[in-house]
């Protein structure tokens, strides 16, 4: 059974050799040649695009990250609660320059955010579930107005003055985090991009050595007498 296993593999190893030893006539073989050539100078053009494109976005993203003069907070006066954020500690001390900090950051921001609301006593509170909040507290000032009762205006205004801030807060929080989480999915998509170039690039060298192989190897028939 091997023997005749490798009579086999011996037979079908030969008749690929002769295939692939087999001279193309001019017409075929100039369109081998073409197609590797335009193969070539197509994997080359869209490689060298894709790396053109890939590093102008990664580089506005990363001087606008740079632009903001954001600092990581330094590892000694981090919270407890600050060190559990992934790449908090690791990126203590450092400016903000990259995509991957920018997701951080916003991640740092998400946490000072449910600290405010938490210490306002509104926990788990948002910038849009803050407006009813607002609404009831407002309706509760013209009451006390109406009614005359300066105790109860004060105590209204001044919950409604808090929750006027911590909404803000949240407003301006939100945008920021919204900010930097587009920078870092900018930065990502600019390095799948650049990588991507590479790798088509190399296509166009593979098939430019196959082009250069073909000219070489020549398989023009012999000239008949």
């Amino acid at each position: 059974m091997l023997h005749i296993h490798n009579g086999f593999s011996s037979t079908k190893k030969g008749r690929i050799m002769k295939y692939l030893s087999h001279r193309l006539s001019a017409a075929m073989w100039s369109r081998v040649l073409l197609l590797w050539i335009t193969l070539t100078v197509g994997a080359l053009a869209i490689g060298g695009v894709a790396l053109w494109l890939g590093g102008f976005i990664q580089s506005n993203t990363r001087d606008e990250l740079a632009s903001q003069q954001i600092t990581f907070t330094a590892a000694d006066k981090l919270s407890d609660e600050e060190k559990q954020i992934p790449g908090m500690v690791e990126n203590a001390g450092l400016p903000l320059t990259t995509g991957n900090q920018a997701q951080v950051y916003a991640n740092l921001m998400a946490l000072h955010l449910r600290e405010a609301a938490d210490g306002a006593g509104y926990p788990g509170a948002t910038y849009a579930t803050l407006g009813a909040i607002q609404r009831e507290l407002r309706a509760k000032v013209t009451a006390a107005t109406d009614a005359k009762d300066q105790a109860a205006i004060d105590a209204a205004q001044t919950e409604l003055t808090a929750v006027n801030n911590l909404r803000n807060t949240m407003l301006t929080g939100s945008t920021l985090r919204g900010t930097l989480l587009s920078a870092y999915g900018w930065d990502n998509v600019a390095t799948g991009i650049t990588a991507a170039g590479v790798v088509v690039m190399v296509l166009g060298l593979v098939f430019l050595v196959l082009f250069v192989y073909e000219l070489r190897r020549g398989h023009l028939p012999p000239t008949e007498a």
